[in-house]
């Protein structure tokens, strides 16, 4: 990729988005575009901002058959400067790793990220024009695409097993950035912790999972295993918020801004346990972990027992419980309600936090 300058790093504001600087963003990848016009679109806040943007080319634009609409993704949100390294991070996964695997998600038309800010820019494909539909929280999926869904995090898994090419990346080192980005203070602190038990969710909590200190010690705990013991590449935050499914069943994951060096049990139960109801977990969990490590020994990745898997599942499950305790900063308490009562029953369940005591 051609040296750029910070200059591409996004406008200080959605308004100041221009054709000028799309043209200077998109130019770098595909020589002697210019972008004639743009229109800001629908505008989706969260941990980053999501900017639709329409756009006209001139000749050159056409001939490289750039789409009419993309996504800007940036940092507008109030709490942007504490997230620079969650961003930087999805930025460096499309640089570095997007294109060596066939895992479905999207073009990456631009991304940059500059050593000396640490801020990142990233332009991606509009999922819409290939019809995708959008995960919700709200919207529990199916055993049968959470199997669909597990098919997808094997490929992703197995893809670099092991490999000391991951080792190469420095940005997915150090327990990758949910550790280094310091999420146990961010979710339980005592203030957040607080809040968030009194808003609607807290009534889905269970007593359990109420002692805060506890919480955190154990959620540091884990993210240092999986720091110690990373195997393969992970996406680090696969709920159904960020995943599309296309008009053929196939699923796929947005957001790759967690990205990490790290333990495959982590995405796996992290995924079962939000992604399903109660009712639905229960009944097929067992089933889709193994179904999991078939997928798993059928890409050649021979070493993960049942008995030992499970633990781990047990075991890491626990993360989950980040959501119901997230601030409502970084997503809607509807979609927060829904995890609460997702996690706290499978936490209990599956006795998540004892099992962090078992051999």
């Amino acid at each position: 990729m051609p040296d750029v300058s910070a200059a591409l790093l996004p406008p200080e504001s959605i308004d100041a988005i221009s054709a000028k600087w799309m043209t200077a963003a998109l130019s770098t990848n595909f020589p002697g575009t210019e972008v004639t016009s743009v229109t800001v679109g629908t505008v989706i806040h969260g941990t980053a901002t999501k900017v639709r943007l329409l756009l006209t080319y001139n000749d050159e634009g056409h001939r490289h058959r750039l789409p009419p609409t993309m996504w800007l993704k940036a940092g507008y949100e109030p709490h942007a400067e504490q997230q620079m390294a969650v961003y930087a991070g999805e930025t460096c996964f499309y640089r570095d790793l997007a294109r060596t695997m066939e895992i479905g998600c999207p073009i990456a038309y631009f991304s940059y990220t500059d050593s000396a800010t640490a801020g990142s820019t990233l332009i991606l494909e509009d999922l819409m024009a290939r019809n995708a539909t959008f995960g919700n929280a709200t919207r529990p999926i199916s055993p049968t695409q959470a199997a669909a869904m597990l098919d997808l995090l094997s490929t992703l898994h197995a893809r670099y097993w092991r490999d000391p090419f991951l080792d190469t990346l420095g940005w997915l080192n150090g327990g990758g950035v949910l550790l280094e980005s310091g999420v146990p203070d961010m979710v339980y602190n005592q203030s957040n912790f607080d809040r968030m038990l009194n808003l609607p969710r807290g009534a889905f909590i269970a007593p359990e999972l109420r002692d805060r200190e506890k919480l955190k010690a154990l959620l540091i705990r884990l993210l240092e295993h999986d720091r110690d013991h990373a195997l393969c590449l992970v996406h680090g935050d696969p709920h159904l918020g960020n995943s599309f499914w296309l008009p053929d069943g196939s699923p796929g994951f947005l957001d790759w801004q967690t990205a990490m060096h790290g333990y495959w049990a982590h995405d796996v139960a992290y995924a079962i346990t939000v992604s399903l109801s109660v009712a639905d977990r229960r009944h097929a969990e067992r089933d889709l972990i193994d179904h999991y490590l078939t997928r798993m020994w059928e890409k050649g990745v021979t070493e993960l027992s049942f008995d030992a898997a499970w633990l781990d599942y047990r075991r890491h499950a626990f993360y989950a419980l980040c959501y119901a305790y997230c601030p409502p900063e970084l997503q809607v308490e509807e979609v927060c309600i829904a995890n609460a009562e997702r996690v706290s029953a499978a936490l209990l369940d599956l006795r998540s936090i004892e099992a962090w005591g078992e051999p």
